[in-house]
Formats: structure tokens, C-alpha cells, sequence
């Protein structure tokens, strides 16, 4: 460790005044006539649950108690105020300490269950209840069960390891008791479990519905827990016999292709064979009645599986049409988004799904219609048009469909958009924008979850016979085969032909591969066909980092192994290394490249743009050597360092980060040395189908400082602090 001294390195106790009130804790050595001081500081009691709040933007979050000397503030007002409108539970916030000063004041620490946020807060005068920057918050609202939870058994609709709040159970509706999680980690083993619903409630800041379920035999009971109702599905038999005069629907969801449930509709004087609709002139139409009753079925079938409001298509009333009795048909829906929003389904003049965009309001409340009604006529207001139409019109590029001639919404689309309810869907019938030739056939290619991904229209061939023909000249590899490497081939060319990057045919179900066959196999000239395709999976720029202090050329294999981020955050450099590897701004798909402002980006989003770290003072010549590991931090008595190493001499160094085009201080390796630079000179870097390990070497702000913990300097809670920051 090299250590840059200019001057003494003795700082006199003098100097070190400053750390005096760096700790919150009780102070015993300054008169109350001359200094606010802490007269106690003791851990709050009660259940979790009575020490839940929340900020009322009335006071500022500090490092410690405001009217100490020293203190630095955390937050601002106007971010508590945020805070404490948002619409994550993870932002909910507990409060676990309470210190009271010699001038009647009384403060908080607290925190936020995402562990984000956390500081000393101002709490009014007395400690019997909770007041100025902060008050009480329930986090979550019991309700009564409804008659179909009462009633009703269920099973986990989609079983699996997601943490998703839908997949698995947790011990408390997730996020609203502080640091208390999941049930179990994995819900296939209870794949085949009857469960009852026992409670349920909404969680306050998402408005969502939870439910307990318990197994209905008791020896299933591990994963007897919380979890979003639309995490369930009723427990029906699905392949239980079909009547004669009844058509079964079965319902899947799209992005997933998971089955949901299904529904019997039945008819008298009908036969078994006979399609429920008709062929009107090359349309597939339901009689009026037919659909109605259809459409309420299907609807009360998925209202408690999270999919309210449930509209149907054209195109899903042509699939049934054509379906015959005594027989199923498969639909596919579209699970609507968040609590509080509508969303627009747009479709092609057919009824085909081709994109659906989420619109909300600041005022949104779930069952309140998006418009009023003026009259008999529905409108929007003149703001939420331009607000929609914009979504809208973004949604649709690149797809070959309008909303209309001038891509505008239609007075018609207004007032549809105009009555739906917050909560709910509704279906936007497009225009397209060059209608496809005689000689041509269009493919469009849509997510998992149905929306756009993009499009290509193929020209008809000298030796072309049919649209199969035309797409096979240009998939070379046969998009009809059952063999999975030819399909991808094949899908790979369609989508290069398309401009489409980072989607494949891997991990799509069987029933989004059945259909895509279906498609192509009837896929006409003059025709669009729409094809599934699934994401690929992201990959990183940077599978691992390692951190090192540029100036220490003792050893060049000596890497930062544990330090404190810009955050506060102290951590191994593994944990660090792996949160900036899965930085967003820095993953993407092979072939893709990374900018040095991605790198930069990404150090900033995880708090490495600026670093501390301590050395002890057991080098050779300087004095400065082994660094600081987890062990030297955290002592029993709530100080920064470990109880050992009370009155030792440490060196503290801060260190930022900036990388640079074509520059070794960005490079691949695992050693200081490492010179081959992981940017080119115009400061970009190729995404592999492997990531790189990276060296990132840091610049000292300054020269080490030398610091002696004495009990004023045990009392820093972070390192930034105790360098003065």
C-alpha cells in the first residue's frame, strides 16, 4: 500500500473535535446550556405491524438527529413526500429506534422495507405516539371473503420459483411486514394441492388482492401462505368429459400459454358435430345471444383470476364460431396490467390482437370511467386524448396499421376509450396503412405477451405456387418442421428478413408453436400472418469485476475485497460485482455494444463511481497495509469498527471511477496490470455470448488519511463520514 503524505500526518486531538457528534448515540461530555444532546436512544417495542409509518413531508430524513451538530441530511422533504405516495409496498417504512434530546424533542430512525431509505427523522415531543415528519401507516386492509373464495377450492395457476407475488406464497402479503418473506421458494411440489381461501385483504399502496390459502389435506400444508388471487385458479377438471350439446372454451393466457380455466357453454336442440356459428360470406360469426351469454361466462370465469373486464374479440369470436359441439376451443386472453389503469387493445380490421398499450391517470380509481358522459355521447378530455392517442400511435409502428386514414383517434375510439372503467379493457379496431398486395404475404411477429415485435411483407416468387412457398424461399430451413433446431433456423432468417434482434422460437409453449404452425400452413396471398415469438434471454457486457486502487503498486493482484460504495453500502467486492454485471445498462443480447456512457451509467446506478475503503496500520515503511475485511466492521455496540479495534491507527482512502474510451483503466483481466482496454477508441464494446471479467482501477481524491479510533471516530456510521464527508 502506498500512502501519498504531504505535511504531518499527526492530526492534534484539537483537529479531531470534528468527529465529536458524528453517533446519535448519548452524548455525556457537552453542557446542555451550550449543545443539543441525546439523552436517550433506545429500540422500539411492539409488533412490527404498530411501529409501520409513514412520512408526512413535514421534516427531512438526517443521518442523525437534525438538531445534533454534524448532521447531514438524507432525504429532502419533497422526497419523503414521494415516498410516501408511492404505489410500491417496498417503499412502505418502519420505524425501530427512538432517541429523545435534552430539549423534549423527540426523533425516529427508520427505514424503508426495501432498505433504500434510511436516517433519523424529526417525531414530535412525545414518544407515546408517532407525529411530525412521520405517522402511522397500515400496510394492509382485511377484508371479507367473497362467495366464490368461501365456496371455491383453487390451485397455483402457474407453478414455479418466480418471485412475482403469483408463483409461490409468502408469510405476509409481500412487503408489508419489514424483512419477512416468501413461504416457500418453489410451488411446483404443490403443483397438484387443493387449497381453501381462509382471508383476504389489499395491500394499501398497490391496491391489490391477497389471499391466504390453506391445503384442504392438512399434510400439503407447506405451502400454506399469501398470494395475489390471480396467482389461483379454480380447480377445475378441464378434461372431464364433454356433453353433446356443449362446447368447451378453454382459456389460456397468451403470454405464458398457461391454462387458466375453461367454460361449458350449452345449447338446446343442437347435435353433436354442428359448428356453434356460421361462415357470413367468409366470415366466422356468433348468433347475438350466443355471444352475449359466451361473453359473461368467459368473463365470471376470469374476474377472480385477475383478468377483469374481459372483452372478446373479433377474432377470438371467429375461433369459437368455428368451433363444434360436443368438442373444445382454445382462446388465448390477455391478462389486463396494473391496478388502476385501462388498457387498449388494438387490433386489426379482422379483430387480430396486434398491440395493447396501459394508460392511467394520477386520479385513477379502479371501476371510474376513463371519460364522462355528455349527454348521450361519451368523451375524453382534451389532455387524456392527447395523451392516448400519443401511446397509441407509438404502439402501431412499424406494424402496418393506423387508427385511422390521418392516424388519429376517431371520435368513435374516443367514446369507447371514454366509458371503459379504470381496471378494465377495451378494443380498438385499426386501419392498415398499405394494404398487402395480391402478391404478397405479410408476417408480423408479436411477444409472448402479445404485443408488436415487428414486421416484413414478402413478395411473391417467378416459382412461387403458394404464400408457404414465398416464405420458405426466404426462411431457407422449413418453418413447418417438428425438429426445434430447424424451426429456429428457419424462424432466425423470417426475423433477420424483418430487422428483428433478440427473439427466437426456444421457450415458446406448445400451444404458441401450434398455432404458428396453424398460420403458416394457412397462410394466403393478400394476407397478414401473425406469428409468436419468445425473447431471448438478456446477456451481460461484464460477467464479474474487480476493483482496485490504482495507486497501490505494491501488489498488483491486491483487489479492493471489501469496501463502502457512494450509498453508504459496505459489501464484499463479489456482491458489488454481481449487482453491476446485472445492471440493465449494461446487458442487452450477442452482438449488441455497450457504450462507455452505458458503463458509467451503470457504476452510478450501483453507488461505484466513488468508493471508500481502510488499510490498517501494519505496513513496512509507511505504515499503511492489510486492507480492512468484513470482520474489522460492526461492533457490538452499534459502532462502525469491530470492538477490537478500538484505539488503533487505520488509513482511510477515497477513491471515483470514470472509464474512458480506449483506455487500461476500463480493462480485461484480473490483475492492476491488465492493459487491454474492454472500450475501443470510439468508446464501444461488442455484448459476447460470454461477458468479459473486467478491471476497474480507480483514482485516490486524495492522499490516505490517518486516522486513530478513538471513542468519538468509533461512532461514524459510515466510512464517508469518518473521511469528513
Amino acid at each position: 500500500m502506498k500512502i501519498h503524505i504531504k505535511g504531518s500526518i499527526l492530526v492534534s486531538m484539537a483537529a479531531l473535535g470534528v468527529f465529536a457528534a458524528v453517533g446519535i448515540s448519548q452524548s455525556s461530555t457537552v453542557s446542555a446550556k451550550s449543545r443539543v444532546r441525546v439523552t436517550s436512544n433506545v429500540k422500539l417495542k411492539g409488533t412490527g405491524a404498530s411501529r409501520n409509518v409513514t412520512f408526512t413531508g413535514k421534516a427531512a430524513l438526517w443521518t442523525k438527529a437534525s438538531a445534533l451538530k454534524g448532521a447531514k441530511r438524507v432525504a429532502t422533504t419533497i422526497t419523503l413526500r414521494d415516498l410516501a405516495k408511492s404505489t410500491r409496498s417496498s417503499k412502505n417504512v418502519r420505524a425501530y429506534r427512538v432517541a429523545r434530546t435534552n430539549r423534549g424533542k423527540v426523533y425516529y430512525k427508520v427505514v424503508t422495507f426495501d432498505g433504500k431509505d434510511r436516517g433519523w427523522i424529526y417525531g414530535g415531543k412525545s414518544r407515546s405516539s408517532f407525529a411530525g415528519g412521520v405517522k402511522s401507516y397500515l400496510t394492509f386492509q382485511q377484508n371479507s371473503l367473497t362467495d366464490d373464495m368461501s365456496n371455491g377450492t383453487f390451485q397455483f395457476a402457474n407453478p414455479g420459483t418466480a418471485n412475482n407475488n403469483q408463483t409461490v406464497t409468502y408469510k405476509q402479503p409481500a412487503w408489508t411486514q419489514y424483512k419477512v418473506g416468501r413461504q416457500v421458494t418453489d410451488s411446483r411440489p404443490y403443483a397438484n394441492v387443493s387449497y381453501q381461501i381462509d382471508q383476504t385483504g389489499m395491500r394499501t399502496r398497490e391496491g391489490d388482492q391477497w389471499v391466504h390459502i390453506s391445503a384442504t389435506n392438512n399434510g400439503n400444508s407447506g405451502a400454506d401462505g399469501w398470494i395475489l388471487y390471480s396467482g389461483l385458479k379454480k380447480t377445475t377438471n378441464i378434461n372431464s368429459p364433454i356433453a353433446d350439446n356443449a362446447i368447451r372454451i378453454k382459456l389460456v393466457d397468451s403470454a405464458t400459454g398457461s391454462s387458466l380455466t375453461s367454460v361449458d357453454f350449452t345449447k338446446t336442440g343442437v347435435t353433436k358435430g354442428a359448428t356453434i356459428g356460421a361462415n357470413v360470406n367468409g366470415t366466422w360469426k356468433l348468433d347475438s345471444n350466443d355471444s352475449s351469454s359466451i361473453q359473461s361466462q368467459i368473463a365470471s370465469a376470469l374476474s377472480p383470476l385477475g383478468y377483469p373486464g374481459f372483452t372478446l374479440t373479433q377474432g377470438q369470436i371467429a375461433a369459437i364460431a368455428q368451433g363444434t359441439f360436443g368438442s373444445s376451443v382454445t382462446i388465448s386472453v390477455v391478462k389486463p396490467t396494473i391496478n388502476k389503469a385501462v388498457r387498449i387493445v388494438l387490433t386489426d380490421p379482422s379483430g387480430n390482437v396486434i398491440n395493447y398499450v396501459d394508460y392511467t391517470t394520477a386520479n385513477a380509481a379502479n371501476g371510474q370511467p376513463v371519460g364522462v358522459q355528455d349527454g348521450s355521447t361519451w368523451k375524453l378530455a382534451a389532455t387524456d386524448t392527447a395523451a392516448i392517442q400519443a401511446k397509441l400511435v407509438d404502439a402501431l409502428k412499424g406494424t402496418g396499421f393506423a387508427l385511422s386514414a390521418n392516424n388519429t383517434l376517431t371520435t368513435d375510439q374516443q367514446a369507447q376509450i371514454a366509458q371503459t372503467t379504470f381496471g378494465n379493457q377495451v378494443s380498438i379496431k385499426t386501419v392498415a396503412v398499405n394494404p398487402i398486395k395480391d402478391n404478397e404475404v405479410q408476417l408480423s411477429f408479436v411477444d409472448q405477451a402479445g404485443k408488436a415485435v415487428g414486421s416484413t411483407t414478402l413478395t411473391k416468387g417467378t416459382n412461387d405456387k403458394t404464400a408457404l412457398d414465398t416464405i420458405k424461399t426466404v426462411s431457407v430451413a422449413d418453418p413447418t418442421s417438428p425438429d426445434a433446431a430447424t424451426l429456429k433456423k428457419a424462424y432466425a432468417a423470417l426475423l433477420a428478413k424483418a430487422g428483428i434482434k433478440g427473439y427466437t422460437t426456444d421457450g415458446l409453449s406448445k400451444d404458441q408453436l401450434a398455432a404458428n404452425l396453424a398460420a403458416i400452413k394457412a397462410a394466403a396471398y393478400g394476407q397478414d400472418v401473425k406469428l409468436v415469438v419468445a425473447k431471448l434471454p438478456a446477456k451481460a457486457l461484464v460477467s464479474s469485476a474487480l476493483f482496485f486502487d490504482k495507486s497501490d503498486t505494491k501488489d498488483v493482484t491486491q483487489d479492493l475485497a471489501y469496501f463502502e460504495n457512494a450509498n453508504g453500502k459496505r459489501d464484499s467486492d463479489a456482491n458489488f460485482s454481481k449487482a453491476l454485471a446485472g445492471d440493465a445498462n449494461i446487458n442487452g443480447y450477442a452482438g449488441d455494444v455497450v457504450t462507455v456512457a452505458n458503463l458509467n451509467a451503470a457504476v452510478k446506478d450501483q453507488g461505484l463511481n466513488t468508493i471508500y475503503y481502510a488499510a490498517k496500520n501494519d505496513g513496512f515503511l509507511w505504515g499503511a497495509g492489510t486492507h480492512l475485511a468484513a470482520s474489522d466492521y460492526s461492533g457490538t455496540n452499534g459502532t462502525l469498527f469491530a470492538d477490537g479495534m478500538s484505539g488503533k491507527t487505520i488509513y482511510e482512502f477515497k477513491l471515483t471511477f470514470t472509464a474512458k474510451p480506449d483506455n487500461p483503466d476500463t480493462s480485461i483481466g484480473n490483475r492492476l496490470d491488465s492493459n487491454k482496454p474492454l472500450f475501443d477508441k470510439q468508446g464501444n464494446a461488442t455484448i459476447g455470448d460470454t461477458g468479459n471479467q473486467v478491471v476497474l482501477k480507480y483514482d485516490e481524491v486524495k492522499a490516505g488519511k490517518q486516522i486513530t479510533l478513538d471513542s468519538n471516530n468509533m461512532k461514524a456510521k459510515t466510512l464517508a463520514e469518518l473521511f469528513g464527508e
